[in-house]
């Protein structure tokens, strides 16, 4: 509170004093001041630099970031001389509007007055809004302003005083209702803003293509007072000139459905300022948060070309919605969350420039928003240009490849940002939010020594531990897959459930032997007919072609193996969720962590056929797993026996499921 006073007060001795010196300035050098005032506040008030670009960036992806620069500049330097004409409003006279604000059709607010119902200009922080009172009221007229209470007690006082110098009546909120009203009711002309955000009172509207909460106050006034509203707005011409323009009189739908006639009218006069808005991009206020409230995020997930990477991105992004519902729910927000999530892939020229970039990334900061030349000289020009315009409030990216495009875009879209696994080179502080699967952990510096206490000592911070890899399955997913497997290869082949066979390949510090797939297969054949079960199968991209032969050889002419998928073949979409959701038990290779956390997440007893490896990162994984419960193993040679005792013993299933703790984490992001 104290420093609040201490502000208030030198704010307003240093404001009142300015002003003075103003009084005594002409008024062009006084405007170029004014554009030097906005170039300062451009370079240092990085936050709502950043913001302004964004907005401008979402809402122009076809502007190159030398455009968008260029628009958020002069919208600086139009704010600076809005300042600079406010302040020197108590001594501008008639004969500086005569030369300087031109008005046009004003004769209809002469029209709507001579009705006796009252008018209400309604208008945006656009052009000098705070002139375009003293240009009504120059005209004959005296204008109500409807003004939001600043912070500052004594700085809104004098704010307040200088609107009023032009003799226009100040209502502010608290007690603006009535005042409103009475004021209509008396045939008067109220002046209202109606380009901020409205939060949960607000109406959610369109506006440069995302859900915009919107203030209904107007169109509400209008409705019980039969007030007309004209749509007006005043624009500045050069530097010293402005249009002052009132809009036609707009004409109310009423069907009487009250809410859906609220939405329409308040939708069309978005789309009449969102018009004056791109014509004159630089005239309008992109500092401010107009869509803090929407119900609409827009997420980037970046593929390094690897599968499980893309499925444990993808499973993260699927979870934003969640949270995103969660975050509105408790803000009051009842509109329902829509997340667009697109992909892009990352790819470099060469390994120089991925080690180059990787390097760069390490300085990366919020200056770097709207130069983009690093990811421009270390990327394809495809991979580049598919980024470049591309506007994200989140980008998510898994393993270290993808790492340093992830930062570079959380500036360039000032957005949040999340990494699955360690990003590595000390870049932890520029993640929001880092995913670390607890394998990863086993293998990084972090050695938990404390079991759980440890763990939350680390999520404190930006670093989330979760028991298995992020990923997509759940019960609607595999339901979803099992009918598109279905409907591609018939009801009556893959009606039954059985035993799925996951099998993946080669990966670094891992080498699949075909020895081991062997016996394993024959094992799964043994219990199938035993069992009478049926057998699913699926290969990955990186199983060797020996091993997509020896299955081929194997089980192709099966009765019991329904469905055989060899990936570098004919892959199909959806067939490993597809196969989870059909097997009661799954066999999978030890090797692939996205995809034994999948399998661990379907509800379904899971079985790894391992050598016994421990001290590698795949084997460290399994054996947690394993040991938590999520998890069986076996040797190739000992998945009969495996499989026979769960069906005998039908010991109950524990599910892996990090999704809670994830949708929690992502919450305080949103």
């Amino acid at each position: 509170m104290k420093t609040d006073f201490v502000i208030d007060f030198l704010g307003f001795i240093i404001v009142k004093a300015f002003s003075i010196f103003l009084w005594g300035v002409p008024l062009k050098p006084a405007l170029w001041i004014g554009r030097r005032i906005g170039d300062a506040a451009y370079c240092a008030n990085t936050k709502r630099r950043m913001i302004a670009y964004a907005n401008l960036k979402a809402a122009f992806p076809g502007k190159s970031s030398g455009e968008l620069k260029k628009i958020n500049k002069a919208h600086f330097e139009n704010l600076g001389m809005n300042i600079i004409e406010l302040l020197k409003l108590p001594v501008m006279a008639r004969d500086y509007f005569e030369r300087h604000v031109k008005l046009e059709n004003t004769d209809k607010i002469r029209y709507c007055l001579e009705k006796g119902k009252g008018v209400i200009l309604l208008t945006a922080h656009f052009g000098n809004w705070e002139i375009s009172s003293l240009a009504v009221s120059l005209n004959g007229y005296t204008m109500s302003v409807f003004a939001r209470e600043q912070k500052y007690k004594r700085l809104n006082n004098l704010l307040n005083e200088f609107r009023q110098s032009t003799g226009c009546r100040v209502i502010t909120k608290g007690f603006s209702v009535k005042d409103i009203i009475k004021t209509l009711n008396n045939n008067g002309i109220v002046g209202m803003l109606s380009d901020q955000d409205a939060g949960a009172n607000g109406i959610f509207i369109n506006f440069f293509n995302r859900p915009a909460s919107t203030a209904q106050g107007a169109i509400a006034f209008s409705s019980k007072t039969e007030a007309e509203i004209l749509p007006s707005f005043i624009r500045r011409v050069g530097t010293d000139k402005h249009i002052a323009r009132a809009g036609d009189p707009f004409e109310l739908v009423n069907t009487g459905n009250k809410e859906r006639d609220t939405k329409e009218n308040l939708q069309k006069i978005t789309d009449i300022l969102e018009d004056y808005v791109r014509k004159f991009p630089e005239q309008w206020l992109w500092s401010h948060k107009r869509w803090k409230s929407t119900p609409q995020r827009s997420v980037i997930v970046l593929t390094d070309g690897k599968a499980g990477h893309l499925n444990q991105a993808m499973g993260t992004a699927e979870m934003t919605e969640q949270a995103l519902g969660s975050r509105l729910e408790a803000r009051k927000i009842k509109e329902k969350p829509v997340v667009k999530i697109c992909v892009s892939e990352v790819k470099f020229k060469n390994k120089f420039t991925k080690m180059l970039l990787n390097i760069s990334s390490i300085f990366a900061s919020k200056r770097c928003q709207g130069c983009l030349r690093c990811l421009e000289f270390c990327l394809t020009k495809e991979s580049f240009e598919n980024l470049k315009n591309r506007y994200a409030d989140i980008i998510i990216s898994c393993g270290s490849s993808a790492a340093a495009v992830n930062i570079f875009l959380k500036y360039e879209n000032n957005a949040k940002n999340i990494i699955i696994m360690k990003p590595g080179m000390g870049r932890d502080k520029k993640v929001d939010l880092i995913i670390l699967p607890r394998h990863d952990v086993l293998q990084t510096t972090l050695r938990l020594r404390s079991g759980q206490a440890s763990d939350e000592r680390r999520t404190m911070k930006n670093i989330l531990i979760t028991e298995g890899a992020p990923n997509r399955i759940t019960q609607e997913a595999m339901g979803k897959a099992v009918d598109g497997l279905k409907a591609q290869l018939g009801a009556g082949q893959v009606s039954k459930k059985g035993i799925g066979l996951l099998i993946g390949g080669d990966a670094k510090g891992f080498k699949l032997i075909k020895e081991d797939v062997r016996k394993a297969v024959d094992e799964v054949i043994k219990i199938s007919e035993e069992k009478a079960l049926d057998i699913f199968l699926s290969t990955s991209r990186r199983t060797p072609p020996e091993i997509d032969e020896l299955l081929k050889e194997k089980l192709s002419r099966n009765k019991r193996c329904k469905l055989l998928i060899i990936a570098n073949e004919k892959n199909i979409e959806g067939a490993a969720p597809a196969i989870l959701g059909l097997s009661d038990i799954i066999v999978i290779s030890q090797e692939s962590m996205s995809m034994i956390s999948e399998a661990a997440s379907s509800g379904k007893h899971v079985i790894v056929f391992r050598r016994g490896e421990k001290d590698t990162k795949y084997g460290s994984m399994v054996s947690n797993l394993e040991k938590n419960g999520y998890i069986y193993t076996a040797r190739p040679e000992g998945i009969y026996n495996k499989i026979k005792e769960i069906l005998e013993t039908r010991p109950e299933v524990r599910r892996l499921d990090d999704r809670e703790k994830i949708i929690e984490r992502l919450k305080g992001i949103m």
